[in-house]
């Protein structure tokens, strides 16, 4: 896929993140809707001749004329907002920072884990957990995550 052909086959809106077709590369796609279905994870996807792409990473190429080199963060966690103002290239490292909350925590506060009658904290950074220490309350665990976390991760910080 380069970006000419792309522009050939459909148009992209920055503002509201859709493409639709403008030209159709099969039988099936009809000009002017909506291109992509909705992966389920929530990523809408493209099929452009028999190959999926990802309309977040298409959406980077509209604009940007090149494949983004590394992954591409949705800013705001909502994977099929693909508004150009809502994507930025990321490590895994930083997408990872970025994320929701884990279903499976116990504390409903980002790490803070309960360890015997005290709370732990924790933070991932460039795969290697490290430990923060060992507090009261689950909020004290969660401060010291928070602070750790602005350090660390700066922009890319969830809480």
């Amino acid at each position: 896929m380069n970006t000419k052909l792309l522009k050939t086959l459909l148009d992209y809106d920055p503002c509201t993140g859709l493409f639709t077709w403008k030209k159709s590369s099969s039988s099936k796609p009809i000009i002017g809707t909506v291109a992509g279905t909705l992966h389920p994870h929530g990523y809408t996807r493209i099929n452009i001749n028999k190959k999926m792409y990802y309309a977040h990473r298409l959406a980077w190429l509209y604009v940007h004329g090149k494949w983004p080199p590394a992954e591409i963060d949705h800013k705001d966690c909502d994977p099929a907002n693909n508004r150009i103002s809502n994507l930025r290239l990321a490590t895994h490292a930083q997408n990872a920072a970025n994320a929701h909350l884990r279903r499976t925590s116990t504390s409903g506060l980002k790490g803070a884990y309960r360890h015997q009658k005290k709370w732990l904290a924790q933070i991932t950074y460039n795969g290697r957990r490290i430990y923060l220490g060992v507090f009261d309350t689950d909020k004290e665990a969660h401060a010291a995550y928070v602070a750790a976390s602005k350090d660390l991760h700066g922009s890319f910080t969830r809480l």
